[in-house]
């Protein structure tokens, strides 16, 4: 069997993720951690550097209060996310509504902008 790698991702000293495999996992409390205006995911541009020089091409954040898994390609970030820095550093941040989302136990809900075009 074989072992998958694990890489931990840092902002400043502080541990606030890992990349397994291909993907850069994440689990957070969303009424803390999401942003409000607009609604929308952010990571600290340096976690997103880290992640891809790990191997990752995919995120998953898990938010620990309302069970949801939300999951993205890197390159959608990238392409579709905008750059903010509130007093935090320089962030990267997606929309919810472009993530795939997944409750523990249901179908995702796939990305409109991944349903275009079908």
């Amino acid at each position: 069997m074989h072992k998958q790698s694990v890489t931990q991702i840092y902002s400043g000293k502080k541990v606030v993720g890992m990349v397994k495999g291909d993907t850069f996992q994440k689990s957070i409390r969303g009424s803390v951690h999401f942003l409000r205006k607009p609604p929308a995911i952010a990571f600290d541009v340096s976690t997103i550097n880290q992640a891809t020089e790990a191997g990752a091409v995919r995120v998953k954040v898990i938010d620990k209060e309302s069970g949801t898994v939300y999951q993205a390609t890197l390159e959608h970030i990238k392409e579709k996310g905008f750059t903010l820095n509130r007093g935090y550093g320089e962030q990267i941040a997606l929309i919810l509504e472009g993530w795939s989302r997944t409750r523990r136990g249901r179908l995702p809900v796939l990305q409109p902008t991944l349903l275009k075009g079908m």
